[in-house]
């Protein structure tokens, strides 16, 4: 039998085909409503095209950028800064938020110092008198405190952690806060996800009729935080600014990075009235789990009114295949790499060196197919840390066996780590690296 003889029945030829014994009256119904669907099929691929041609001319005044580096690469910091430069009303109303998480990494900073404390004064030997013992804190007024009663003294400042934290978290407790006004207790850093936690406060402060107009913050409010930290200022204070602290901090190559900064300021931050600068949005550190997008008009310079999405992603190592998603419609991919990392490892995996970690990130963008086109910047920041661990004498030798003999300085080890990073780059576009 040949193929031209088969016949077979076509479903949709017989769903077109006009139903027998069909009346005039029923064909010009069934006309008209054929008529009628192509009317609205016609509209409806006119306003499909005219979705297309506005889509891309938002495209035309639109920059996509991808964040990428692995975790607490300065990713956020850097997506602040960007907010702060070109969109100067970004944290108009945010202010109240990163208050909260200024505190936070103060309360942090203070339970790694008691915990130094603790460390130092531990008892090596069989004589009953502890070193502890022998730590006087002078305050105000003349009067003094031994370490245990500097430890009660802080106690409520430690114990509002739990209270910052459910707020950020949307009223969800924190685990690793359940008994966080333990000094002993390692600290940990807070995590959030998304944007969630800014609408959270921002809710709340709509909710307060007295929240004052220009920053948000009801002053009247007997939970605010910053009421037992203006309590406990004076004990902060003096045991930030004694002289055998600071020195177990530096015995034990204790760095509290931009805590730090915090912690030198805290005659400013622990004021009854305190509303975070813009200086303090950026060092404020806090740590993002997650996409978010973030949407912003430039404000000033040569791309003023160019809309900007920049998407911040998660950096741990477990949350690294959920960036391929980002890939496909980006117009580039900021990759930062915290050049101080030398001496840390991953928080996921010990045995990884976290300046190794960032090399092998960047091999992998720069070999990836998909991103073949799409334009490579190489961010290595965190050179003030860098700088202040050699100069505290950290040996980069010690981690990096293949540094060698080479000074260790900051010129030196910068160059040399800048040199390493940009070695996996022979791709186009040509890769950007950019040093702060």
């Amino acid at each position: 039998m040949s193929r031209a003889s088969l016949s077979f029945d076509d479903p949709f030829e017989r769903f077109l085909r006009p139903p027998p014994g069909e009346t005039p009256e029923e064909k010009a119904a069934r006309l008209e409503q054929e008529e009628e669907a192509k009317r609205i099929n016609a509209e409806i691929e006119e306003a499909l095209k005219a979705e297309r041609a506005a889509s891309k001319r938002r495209r035309a005044q639109e920059v996509s950028v991808l964040l990428l580096g692995q975790e607490a690469s300065g990713k956020t910091t850097t997506l602040k800064q960007l907010l702060l430069n070109f969109s100067d009303t970004v944290f108009a109303e945010e202010r109240a938020s990163w208050r909260a998480v200024v505190f936070l990494n103060v309360i942090t900073s203070f339970k790694t110092i008691l915990q130094a404390l603790a460390k130092e004064f531990e008892s090596t030997s069989d004589n009953p008198r502890s070193p502890a013992d022998d730590f006087v804190i002078q305050l105000d007024g003349g009067t003094t405190a031994r370490f245990a009663e500097m430890k009660m003294r802080l106690s409520p400042v430690l114990h509002i952690e739990s209270t910052l934290v459910r707020k950020l978290n949307g009223g969800t407790d924190w685990p690793n806060t359940e008994s966080g006004s333990s000094s002993s207790q390692q600290p940990t850093e807070v995590s959030v996800r998304g944007q969630a936690w800014k609408k959270a406060f921002q809710s709340h402060r709509h909710q307060s009729a007295k929240a004052n107009a220009g920053d948000g913050i009801d002053w009247d409010d007997r939970e605010d935080p910053g009421v037992i930290l203006n309590a406990c200022r004076n004990e902060m204070m003096a045991l930030w600014n004694n002289q055998r602290v600071r020195d177990v901090l530096k015995r034990q190559k204790i760095l509290l990075e931009d805590s730090g900064f915090f912690l030198d300021q805290l005659d400013r931050i622990t004021g009854r009235r305190y509303v975070p600068t813009d200086d303090d949005i950026l060092r404020a550190r806090l740590k993002t789990v997650g996409a978010s997008e973030h949407t912003f008009t430039m404000t000033s310079g040569p791309e003023k009114g160019m809309t900007w999405k920049i998407y911040d992603v998660g950096g741990s190592r477990t949350q690294r295949p959920s960036w391929a998603p980002f890939f496909d419609d980006v117009d580039a991919i900021l990759c930062l790499a915290p050049i101080s990392a030398f001496d840390q490892t991953m928080t996921e995996d010990k045995r990884i060196n976290r300046l190794e970690d960032s090399i092998n990130l960047w091999i992998e963008l720069c070999s990836n197919k998909i991103l073949a086109k799409v334009p490579l910047i190489l961010f290595l920041n965190k050179c003030d840390l860098l700088k202040a661990k050699l100069e505290s004498g950290v040996s980069v030798k010690k981690y990096v066996p293949s540094y060698g003999d080479r000074k260790n300085d900051f010129p030196t080890a910068s160059q040399c780590e800048l040199s390493a990073e940009a070695l996996p780059s022979p791709r186009p576009p040509i890769s950007l690296l950019s040093l702060y």
